[in-house]
């Protein structure tokens, strides 16, 4: 998520272009983060140090970790610590930017902090940002009106990555009066503290998840289409409520539905734009009433 996240800002700035930045995320695949950069994004070493242990790296036959121990850098837990995050998203992303030589690493620090304090973040909401862990970002994106619903759309997001898209993403979550009434679909979770989601269309991303989810080539947002869009709703409720269930909660899924169902909730419902790329759609929640 956050690789788009900030990417997106980095667009809306004129830092990079739309281009720049779809090929940045193709590239991510490749790129393997060098522990330099992650020590300078954790605070561990300054970029001075990371500058000397790569000057050495050229002479002398040995890790990046080992010299910096050798130096007094870092020690070897701190190494063990930084190996680890190699994968993470974000350092990816940074990686990525500065090996195409879109960002400096003396830029990367003043782009995140800036784009900290325009999105009024503070430093703990960032590195949840940064973590890339759906539990710590989705609620950066819901207002406090919406925080009851935080725990199905951490279930819903996780589960989009996995099966549709590593790199969907979610806007700022919003209250609404009613479900949408067409091009979607919604289903119950009967029980104590019941509640009925829905996934609908926004702007082509539905069609996008259908394919991808029925594994077939859908022209249009039909019954056909929605029929795999209620399958994968269908998988996300069943997460959620397996969870619950764990808790000593119960919930029953009820079956698909794709009417108007505005009346079976309570006025209050969270609307979450989730995003694939360009395209957007929307996961909406409520309780029932």
């Amino acid at each position: 998520m956050v690789e788009y996240i900030l990417g997106n800002y980095l667009v809306e700035t004129g830092k990079i272009t739309k281009e720049q930045l779809a090929q940045t995320l193709a590239d991510q695949d490749t790129v393997r983060v060098k522990l330099g950069l992650i020590a300078v994004a954790e605070g561990m070493m300054t970029l001075e140090q990371t500058a000397e242990v790569n000057r050495l790296q050229a002479l002398m036959d040995q890790r990046f970790g080992d010299i910096a121990v050798q130096k007094g850098y870092l020690t070897d837990e701190q190494v063990s610590k930084l190996l680890k995050k190699q994968g993470n998203a974000y350092l990816t992303f940074i990686q990525t930017m500065v090996d195409s030589q879109l960002l400096d690493m003396e830029d990367v620090e003043l782009v995140v902090n800036t784009f900290r304090l325009i999105n009024g973040y503070s430093n703990s909401e960032m590195e949840d940002l940064k973590s890339d862990e759906a539990e710590r970002i989705v609620p950066l994106f819901i207002p406090e009106e919406c925080k009851q619903f935080a725990g199905i759309i951490s279930t819903a997001v996780k589960t989009l990555i996995r099966l549709i898209d590593r790199h969907v993403y979610i806007g700022k979550a919003e209250m609404t009066s009613t479900f949408p009434q067409k091009d979607m679909v919604s289903q119950s979770l009967q029980g104590e503290d019941g509640l009925i989601s829905c996934l609908s269309e926004g702007n082509g991303a539905l069609l996008q998840v259908c394919c991808k989810y029925g594994q077939e080539e859908f022209e249009q947002l039909d019954l056909d289409s929605l029929d795999a869009a209620g399958e994968l709703l269908n998988c996300i409720n069943g997460l959620f409520a397996s969870g619950l269930s764990r808790e000593g909660k119960f919930l029953e899924l009820m079956p698909p539905d794709y009417s108007d169902v505005t009346a079976m909730a309570k006025t209050e419902i969270c609307k979450v734009p989730v995003f694939i790329g360009d395209k957007k759609f929307y996961f909406t929640v409520a309780e029932l009433a």
